[in-house]
């Protein structure tokens, strides 16, 4: 197989592992979204340190842009914790759409701490994209009450998700790998009181639940898509990444039979194609 072509692979495997997320975490319903959020982070730490440790790869310290790299690990939890909730009080499309209108936060944080220029195509994809969001906040789509808890959680967690993505680009000192690992152990004292509010009480099937979510389905892409993008023109993986929006709404057809409504679909369709435009 061609370089570029196990690149595109690596890249449509990873969106289809991340898709299965919600999937998990709506059976892990009963773990609660706070606990759900804090065991996927420390599964990840054990499975990366024990990565680093095993293949003896190189961990670059924590000791090089530090308040920057703090912010960056503490909103990481919180996104997870955002989406989490989302995932239990909404559809998983709503939920899954309002996480990737990071596309539109992106586009503005890069303005603002990159100092990107903002084109005429940036902008129009800017504009198509929040009419989508616009639309999955509409009225007859949104009931109050827990529905109304879920997509603050889920808009919440779009905006931190591309303040994050913005951030990493800023980072010179650490790999990807590093930068993954750190941002995971800074983002465990963020959510490690959130298992008082609900004391966890796992039985065989719950442990077996985490240990997939944090490792299967979360840093087992994370490798997958750094490797890929090593392989691929980056615009060409980037609109591969979009996929990461169409798996989990899939598998929520197939396994909970869950059919998005015609608004959700056209603010969907927005969002992808304003995501698209922004790669472009």
């Amino acid at each position: 197989m061609k370089k570029e072509n196990l690149g595109y692979l690596q890249i449509i495997i990873a969106s289809a592992l991340f898709g299965f997320v919600p999937i998990i975490v709506r059976f892990g319903g009963d773990i609660g979204a706070y606990n759900l959020s804090f065991f996927r982070v420390l599964v990840a730490v054990l499975f990366l340190a024990g990565w680093f440790l095993i293949f003896g790869k190189k961990l670059v310290p924590l000791k090089y842009e530090l308040k920057r790299m703090f912010l960056f690990g503490a909103l990481h939890g919180f996104i997870i914790l955002g989406y989490f909730i989302a995932i239990q009080y909404l559809n998983v499309a709503s939920a899954v759409l309002l996480l990737y209108s990071s596309s539109i936060w992106m586009i503005l944080f890069s303005r603002l701490i990159l100092k990107e220029k903002l084109t005429k195509l940036t902008a129009l994809a800017l504009i198509i994209a929040v009419i989508g969001v616009i639309l999955l906040l509409s009225p007859k789509n949104i009931a109050l009450g827990k529905s109304l808890v879920g997509v603050i959680s889920g808009l919440l967690g779009g905006v931190g998700f591309g303040l994050v993505y913005v951030l990493s680009k800023t980072f010179k000192k650490y790999d990807k790998v590093s930068l993954t690992f750190w941002q995971n152990v800074i983002a465990l004292p963020f959510l490690l009181p959130l298992i008082f509010i609900d004391i966890p009480r796992f039985n065989l099937g719950d442990t077996g639940l985490i240990i997939l979510l944090g490792t299967l389905f979360t840093i087992i892409p994370f490798i997958l898509v750094y490797n890929g993008f090593q392989k691929v023109q980056a615009q060409k993986g980037a609109v591969l990444v979009l996929l990461d929006m169409i798996f989990p709404i899939l598998f929520a057809l197939i396994v909970f039979k869950e059919i998005p409504s015609i608004l959700t679909v056209i603010g969907g369709i927005l969002i992808i194609i304003g995501s698209y435009i922004a790669t472009k």
